[in-house]
C-alpha cells in the first residue's frame, strides 16, 4: 500500500508537524547571543556596502567608455 491511505487526517498530520517544528526551534537551534548578532550583522551590512560601492564604480566607468564610443 502507499503512504496515501494513511490512518491520520490532513489536519492531524499537518498538526504534528507544526508540533515537531516548534520542538525544533524550541530545543535544537543554536540561537545567537546579542553581540554575535550585531558582529554578524555589522560584517554582512560592511560586506553588501563594499560591493554596491565597487560594483557601481565599474557601472559608471564602462558606462562612460560605452557613452564616449557611442559619441
Amino acid at each position: 500500500m502507499s503512504n496515501l491511505s494513511s490512518s491520520k487526517t490532513i489536519g492531524a498530520r499537518l498538526k504534528d508537524g507544526a508540533r515537531a517544528m516548534w520542538t525544533e526551534i524550541r530545543h535544537r537551534v543554536t540561537w545567537p547571543r546579542p553581540r554575535e548578532l550585531a558582529k554578524s550583522s555589522i560584517t554582512i551590512v560592511s560586506f553588501v556596502v563594499f560591493w554596491a560601492i565597487y560594483i557601481g564604480i565599474w557601472d559608471y566607468l564602462f558606462a562612460g567608455a560605452l557613452n564616449w564610443l557611442v559619441k
